[in-house]
């Protein structure tokens, strides 16, 4: 009578564990050490105690420690455990034993599974023992222990099977490294790769908006990286889990299919060596392109060139993998073939002005948000904390019009735009929802100053102050106090938590903000002091008190409190002014010029000195005439600040003259 195979063959089993359970000890241990025997010794000292209690996860115990230890143990222990079908004597060895392949497939990879299982479960019992015994609610709780192994077991679990499924696609060990953290690190790095070289090759494309999206989310690695400080979401990690189940099968059913002769085959499946191979020359085409393009300050034939070098490396490093030698430079048909037709489609991206000249017409567009930060525009979900509000799209005819032909012009200007890309320019975005549920995204690069007659119209609009700016999204009843700081070494605050004063304070300040003219606003960007509406706990709303805030600022005044909360005449000991061509982007090269120009004005005069307070003004992006390095009291610190033609003071302008 025939005797029936056990299914579980403990032999098997063992001899797996005797060869590969060091790494789960070293695994164990090193967790041991940084997470239980850690809250041990936290428990010891007082200091560490107060310290950790602010932590939010068990991760942020050591954490690089934890991270390296979670993308490197579950791919060492695959490959470790796979070994065997990379090394020709070891495969026919165990192929050669009187059980079926998929039986064989299950031990091994099993066995792998619970020795990255077995750590975790391990630390997370002490750790609830720990819990019962310690009164440490303060440093983790029993959902924080939960919380950690899960995370730390889905994403283990998937770079473990991940790394079995690669096992099953090539014949080298080495190779089975590399292209496991190319294989799970793939998704990220091509949507990179291919959204910058779209935001090179298409005018207008917006790789910022779209490059601000969870791209991270597709690599367990990425996803990893960020689990500091952070609540992960559950429905990534059942996705990670279902994706950990579909390559466990995937291995299985490669791994039946795998033909014996094939170890130490850089890819042992004859039909994804072309893709492997072709997909390698068009990464690198990719970083190549990027790279030339940043290095030569996006000149378009470095560009090109880029494409070409990248293309023909990624092509030959790829055919010395497969062929195990260095001996490849002759084979060059496929290449000339793939270039080929990577010169029609970048052509072809050329050609597609349709993309390009897109303006939505005013009679299908819905509403319409313009700004320079896409990140605003998202109700961020992931668990970081962002600005609390959002802006609010436009829906005005007259303003959507006026969006329009600010975004037909720069489409108008684009080889002038694209030659002067510097520095100062600014991100500009439109983002068009158009009433067929569709949308519209624009991405450019632009010189402000060249565009601000279309700018005001649309920037003085009140509909669109209300909705961007950021007193208009805070509701005054939930104002809890308002806390004025002047800028500087001067140390002067005022708080005021009257809820009258509050609600006239933001009374006042909205109707400043509506009064603003565009010019004002662009040219004092940054004011002489802050004001910080807290709204209770961490929440707060702060922005730049400004010269132009006429009415706030007079009753400021008329309350005594103006000379309290901004720098004035009697903390400043001297302004010197210089007159010549300055860029903010460089403060100390600005103060150096005005310091060392022989035809400088000193002003000592106390009302000179206030009058300049109230008039320089300046931002990053702009050129000026006139810059004045303001020198305070203490003789140790200073301010650049500058004038423009149109705020420059009368006495400063004679003096030039």
């Amino acid at each position: 009578m025939p005797s029936k195979m056990s299914l579980f063959n403990k032999e098997l089993f063992f001899q797996i564990g005797r060869s590969t359970g060091w790494v789960s000890l070293v695994y164990f241990f090193t967790l041991f050490f940084i997470i239980p025997f850690k809250i041990l010794m936290i428990l010891d000292s007082k200091e560490d105690i107060q310290f950790y209690q602010t932590k939010t996860s068990l991760f942020e115990y050591d954490f690089q420690i934890q991270m390296g230890l979670m993308i490197v143990i579950p791919v060492l222990l695959a490959v470790l455990i796979f070994r065997f079908l990379h090394v020709k004597q070891a495969n026919d060895l165990v192929h050669s034993l009187p059980i079926k392949r998929d039986k064989i497939y299950h031990h091994y990879a099993l066995a792998g599974i619970f020795l990255i299982v077995a750590p975790i479960l391990l630390i997370s019992i002490i750790l609830l023992f720990m819990h019962f015994f310690y009164d440490i609610d303060s440093l983790f709780t029993v959902m924080d222990i939960f919380f950690w192994a899960g995370t730390t077991l889905i994403i283990s679990l998937l770079l473990y099977t991940a790394s079995v499924f690669i096992a099953m696609m090539t014949g080298i060990s080495a190779v089975q490294i590399v292209l496991t953290y190319i294989f799970v690190l793939f998704p990220t790095g091509f949507i990179l790769l291919l959204f910058t070289n779209l935001n090179i090759l298409l005018y207008g494309f917006p790789s910022s908006y779209y490059l601000r999206k969870q791209f991270g989310n597709l690599s367990p690695i990425t996803f990893a990286a960020e689990l500091e400080g952070r609540i992960p979401s559950w429905k990534i990690l059942i996705v990670y889990g279902i994706l950990t189940v579909v390559l466990y099968g995937l291995a299985l059913f490669f791994y039946k299919k795998r033909r014996l002769e094939t170890a130490s085959e850089a890819i042992s499946v004859a039909k994804l060596r072309s893709i492997f191979k072709y997909g390698a020359s068009f990464c690198f085409m990719l970083f190549g392109g990027v790279y030339f393009h940043m290095i030569s300050y996006e000149n378009i034939g470095w560009t090109v060139f880029g494409y070409g070098v990248g293309a023909a490396f990624g092509y030959f490093a790829a055919e010395m993998v497969l062929q195990k030698t260095w001996r490849v430079f002759t084979k060059i048909k496929g290449l000339a073939i793939f270039l080929g037709i990577i010169v029609f489609l970048v052509i072809g991206s050329q050609a597609l002005g349709f993309y390009e000249k897109k303006v939505p017409k005013q009679s299908e567009i819905k509403r319409v948000l313009v700004g320079d930060n896409p990140s605003f525009y998202f109700n961020r979900q992931d668990g970081f904390t962002d600005n609390f509000y959002n802006p609010k799209p436009i829906k005005d005819s007259q303003n959507i019009a006026a969006v329009r032909r600010l975004h037909e012009q720069i489409i108008a200007d684009k080889e002038i735009l694209k030659g002067s890309k510097n520095d100062l320019s600014s991100t500009i975005f439109f983002i068009y929802e158009l009433k067929n549920g569709k949308k519209v995204i624009r991405e450019y690069h632009v010189m402000t100053e060249l565009y601000n007659d279309l700018y005001k119209p649309i920037y003085e609009s009140e509909e669109f102050k209300r909705n961007s700016r950021e007193i208009f999204m805070v509701d005054e009843t939930k104002v809890k106090n308002i806390r004025i700081t002047a800028i500087g070494p001067i140390g002067k605050e005022v708080t005021l938590s009257n809820p009258k004063d509050v609600q006239e304070a933001i009374s006042l300040i909205k109707e400043d903000v509506l009064a603003e003219s565009y010019e004002d606003s662009v040219y004092f960007q940054y004011g002489r002091s802050t004001i910080e509406l807290q709204l209770g706990g961490e929440n707060s709303v702060i922005f730049e008190l400004k010269p132009t805030y006429v009415k706030f600022n007079a009753w400021l005044k008329e309350k005594n409190l103006l000379d309290q909360v901004k720098a004035t005449s009697e903390d400043i000991s001297k302004v010197v002014v210089a007159k010549g061509e300055f860029s903010p982007m460089d403060l100390e090269e600005v103060k150096r010029k005005v310091e060392q120009n022989g035809d400088s004005l000193t002003i000592t005069d106390k009302e000179q000195i206030e009058h300049a307070l109230e008039t320089a003004g300046g931002n990053y992006r702009d050129q000026y005439s006139y810059a004045a390095v303001f020198y305070y009291n203490n003789g140790d610190d200073d301010e650049v600040l500058y004038f423009d033609e149109a705020h420059v003071p009368d006495f400063v302008r004679s003096h030039f003259k």
